[in-house]
């Protein structure tokens, strides 16, 4: 069986691997602290939660981005902005060739 590689496929498996191991880590890092006296504290509590929320916002932010530029349309053609950057640099260097010929 043979697979095939597509920006969809690969859009999905970015994301899954970014959620899993985010999780994963978030997961582990709750472990830890509820099995240490800090847990015990309330003031180490809210900072805990804090922390934990606040990776928890990165990593949806990241994902939101991530799928708006897909439904965008972004990851069809990834040569599409490189080609466009080299056009605009040879606009811009006849415009700066044509200034040139002017002053001389």
């Amino acid at each position: 069986m043979k697979i095939k590689v597509t920006p969809k496929l690969v859009t999905t498996l970015f994301f899954s691997l970014m959620i899993l191991s985010v999780g994963f880590f978030m997961i582990e890092k709750s472990i830890d602290f509820f099995n240490s006296e800090f847990a015990q504290n309330e003031s180490d509590f809210r900072g805990y939660l804090i922390v934990l929320f606040a990776r928890l916002f990165m990593i949806l932010g990241w994902i939101a981005v991530i799928a708006a530029l897909f439904f965008r349309g972004h990851f069809k053609d990834i040569e599409k902005p490189k080609n466009d950057l080299l056009e605009l640099h040879e606009k811009i260097e006849k415009i700066e060739k044509k200034r040139f010929e002017k002053k001389v």
